[in-house]
């Protein structure tokens, strides 16, 4: 499942995309930005029924787990004993806020590298709205300005000027403003959203409360 969708896309550009534009929209741009946000977010968000994670102990009291909000803990397993979780157990879990607890005064234990697993399920259930807008929003700046650069090609493979061997010029257009008697117009820079980044100030701002950061 992706952070946004076909339909979410053509919400915010309100725009009614054919079925092949859709279907390129689905396979390259959604997958694209969708690595994006995952990246910056510092996890997968999607909702998974079983994470796995290993860790040194070091002695630390908390033990911070990778994809929020966590669900439920399945185990928790300390140098190959199970332990309990409770107040008066081995551990407490902080579930919206994804991290473990040793309880009382004692720490995780660092006989051992990579010596404490924990499986949980995790990741949004359902896909907080900020998150899809921003997704749906930034695919819609690629996919427009990609439009905007296709409309004015003409219908035929694209040649470079230095690869037509005819003794034409390329046909390659990238239009930046036009004027036909008194009528003047300016364009947006087509070639700037496909080749910049993905996600803007604005979107990462938007994403912010959902990154991960960690402080060990």
């Amino acid at each position: 499942m992706a952070l946004c969708t076909v339909s979410d896309v053509e919400a915010i550009s309100q725009l009614d995309y054919e079925s092949g534009l859709e279907t390129d929209i689905t396979n390259v741009f959604i997958p694209y930005v969708d690595s994006a946000i995952k990246r910056f977010l510092g996890y997968d968000v999607e909702y998974n029924a079983s994470i796995t994670e290993t860790f040194d102990g070091r002695e630390r009291t908390h033990l911070f787990l990778k994809v929020v909000p966590v669900v439920s803990i399945t185990s928790v397993t300390e140098d190959g004993f199970t332990l309990t979780s409770g107040n008066d157990k081995d551990y407490v879990p902080y579930l919206e806020e994804g991290y473990l607890v040793k309880t009382g005064k004692s720490r995780w234990s660092d006989a051992r590298m990579q010596n404490i697993t924990v499986v949980y399920s995790g990741g949004f259930q359902t896909m907080p709205s900020v998150i899809t807008f921003t997704c749906a929003r930034a695919v819609s700046r690629l996919v427009n300005s990609a439009l905007q650069l296709s409309s004015q090609q003409p219908k035929a493979e694209i040649k470079s000027h230095k690869s037509d061997t005819s003794g034409n010029d390329g046909n390659f257009y990238s239009v930046q403003s036009e004027s036909i008697a008194d009528l003047s117009l300016a364009y947006g820079d087509p070639l700037n959203a496909p080749l910049g980044p993905a996600l803007t100030a604005f979107d990462i701002t938007a994403l912010m409360p959902y990154k991960r950061i960690f402080f060990d």
